[in-house]
């Protein structure tokens, strides 16, 4: 792809950013898309010090430039302990930004603070990627006080002249739905790149994974319970694998299963993304019975490790069986139990060839040049 003028000067405002992980999928768009640019353009990169639901620093240099190498050349990240309003103003007067880039709608220091002081700067291009915030099941946590804040942002203005990054068409129908007014692109998150092994699987058994915090929005008690009621002529394994945000509901999953004892269920607990990979390559198929997804990191690293998935209509990723890359299926226990008892049944070669068609529908429709190319059209690269 043609290089361009790395003096253009981009300065992207998220959460979180690497080695955090606890936080999923939003990490890992940023990351990506932020290594993509960096062939391109100056990086920097404004994010908090620590990870989600931590308290201890995510690196040693808090509060300063820190060098953070990317395949395609070093960013600077700034590990913040305390984003406030100052903070913008001096950051925005020392890098003056070509485009500025917020990932999320309603965090204060990270979104909120900038985009006070970007209005009266029209000369740099604000991008917002709501990053699934705009989905029926995301505005539903805390309904009445992102009404009332998103009702004051159409009346007084506030987002106007800003332009919105969706990842799918599906995500820009609900911007648009909130905001009618709103400039909307369409440009697909960027995914990793794909894996140059892809190791035989155990036909002894079954392995299932579900990847993603533990917590009550994640849907995650409909699969389990999918799972432990399908019949197979397997062992079934299902590894949970993400951080507990909700104890709680942990708990409840737990009970589930020792209501199941034939199907063997495991907790590994939050892992960075550099131990997913043994993972992906042991396990049969992804599960995940999400009600909202607008990319899905774990869904498409899934298929570059050449495991197909088991997923709910409610994701960006459809007509899966056509493709013979995994199902999708409406959150129906019927549904599921008929599509569990497909999948289960699959010999080893229907599911070899399952798993090699993943990673070529990853290498050719996921991590693509045309994903690349609307990415960087945002940026005007």
């Amino acid at each position: 792809m043609e290089s361009v003028d790395r003096s253009k000067r981009i300065l992207i405002s998220v959460d979180w950013f690497p080695p955090a992980f606890r936080a999923g999928g939003p990490i890992r768009s940023t990351a990506n898309l932020a290594t993509m640019l960096a062939e391109h353009a100056q990086v920097w990169v404004v994010t908090g010090g620590s990870d989600l639901g931590e308290t201890n620093p995510l690196v040693s240099q808090l509060d300063q430039w820190v060098s953070f190498p990317t395949a395609n050349g070093p960013i600077q990240v700034w590990y913040g302990s305390d984003i406030n309003r100052a903070f913008w103003k001096n950051t925005l007067r020392e890098i003056q930004p070509h485009v500025v880039h917020l990932n999320s709608v309603f965090s204060r220091a990270f979104t909120l603070l900038p985009l006070r002081l970007l209005r009266t700067q029209k000369q740099i291009k604000t991008i917002v990627a709501p990053r699934g915030m705009f989905g029926k099941s995301a505005l539903g946590i805390k309904p009445l006080k992102k009404r009332i804040f998103l009702s004051l942002t159409r009346m007084m203005g506030w987002m106007d002249s800003v332009h919105w990054h969706a990842s799918s068409a599906g995500e820009r129908e609900e911007v648009k739905t909130i905001l009618p007014r709103a400039q909307v692109s369409v440009a697909q998150n960027l995914a990793s790149p794909l894996p140059q092994d892809n190791p035989a699987r155990s036909s002894e058994r079954w392995r299932v994974v579900i990847i993603g915090r533990i917590h009550r929005v994640k849907n995650l008690d409909f699969g389990l319970k999918a799972l432990l009621k399908s019949s197979s002529a397997r062992p079934l394994e299902v590894h949970f694998i993400g951080p507990v945000e909700d104890a709680t509901y942990q708990d409840e999953l737990i009970a589930l299963a020792q209501e199941h004892p034939a199907v063997s269920v495991q907790f590994l607990g939050g892992l960075p993304p550099s131990e997913l990979k043994a993972h992906f390559q042991a396990a049969h198929y992804l599960l995940s019975s999400t009600t909202q997804e607008n990319f899905g990191h774990s869904i498409v690293e899934a298929w570059a490790h050449g495991c197909p998935v088991l997923i709910s209509d409610r994701t960006p990723w459809r007509d899966l069986a056509d493709k013979g890359i995994g199902w999708d299926w409406p959150l129906d226990p019927a549904t599921w139990a008929t599509g569990l008892e497909t999948a289960l049944a699959a010999n080893s070669d229907q599911w070899q060839a399952m798993s090699e068609a993943s990673r070529l529908f990853f290498s050719t429709s996921v991590r693509s040049e045309e994903a690349e190319r609307a990415n960087l059209a945002l940026f005007e690269l």
